[in-house]
């Protein structure tokens, strides 16, 4: 008897190291899967890269680490991408859509380069983005609706570049806002009313943007 209890407690124990075994391996394949995912995101940001005289995509190659690559900061843990930091790089070129496939990624610094086209709406898949500084550049067209979906924003900085028509009414559900820049663009219309809804605003930036309206608002600031 004791020894059908003992068979049966070895049976019972290898049963629940095998359950482990291929957890840690489902896990494994999906921290590389996703690795892989984030590695192919960002090679296509740098295919359209089109100067880059500090040589900063130098880094971004298959010999290194994508989590080594200059400007890039992952999660110790999950080798996920968090950060995009390539601040004042001096870099030409446009967006890739294939940012949106970053899908762990909390911030976006991009500031003072000469970036340009219209800011991909995938951005808007970036459900963790916390920060999105895209100030001193040549964007042009549109405010992409979709960032509305990013709502853990609090951080939204896009002065000083060629943007154009009026401020997407979907940006209302950003209320973890602290810090708004749209100055020193071509936008137009009204400033809308549901600014003044975002309660732990502390910078607003809208200089040099033509409005056609503005509206008085308690910001707190």
């Amino acid at each position: 008897m004791e020894h059908s209890q003992t068979h049966s407690s070895q049976i019972l124990f290898r049963f629940f190291l095998f359950l482990w075994w291929i957890t840690c391996l489902q896990s494994a394949t999906l921290s590389t899967s996703g690795n892989e995912s984030d590695r192919l995101a960002l090679l296509d940001f740098k295919k359209r890269i089109t100067q880059d005289p500090l040589h900063i995509m130098s880094s971004w190659n298959d010999s290194i680490d994508l989590c080594s690559w200059v400007g890039v900061t992952c999660n110790p843990a999950t080798k996920r991408v968090m950060v995009l930091n390539l601040e004042a790089q001096k870099l030409v070129g446009s967006l890739s859509p294939s940012l949106g496939n970053l899908t762990y990624l909390t911030g976006i610094n991009l500031i003072n380069n000469s970036f340009h086209g219209e800011i991909p709406q995938e951005i808007g898949r970036l459900l963790s983005l916390q920060h999105l500084s895209l100030s001193l550049n040549s964007f042009g067209g549109k405010i992409p609706s979709n960032i509305s979906h990013c709502m853990q924003l609090s951080v939204l900085g896009l002065s000083y570049n060629k943007l154009f028509g009026s401020i997407p009414n979907q940006l209302n559900s950003l209320l973890n806002l602290v810090s708004l820049g749209l100055g020193n663009n071509n936008l137009t219309g009204t400033i809308p009313r549901w600014i003044g809804n975002f309660s732990s605003l502390e910078i607003l930036c809208l200089l040099s943007t033509i409005f056609k309206e503005a509206y008085p608002m308690n910001l707190g600031v």
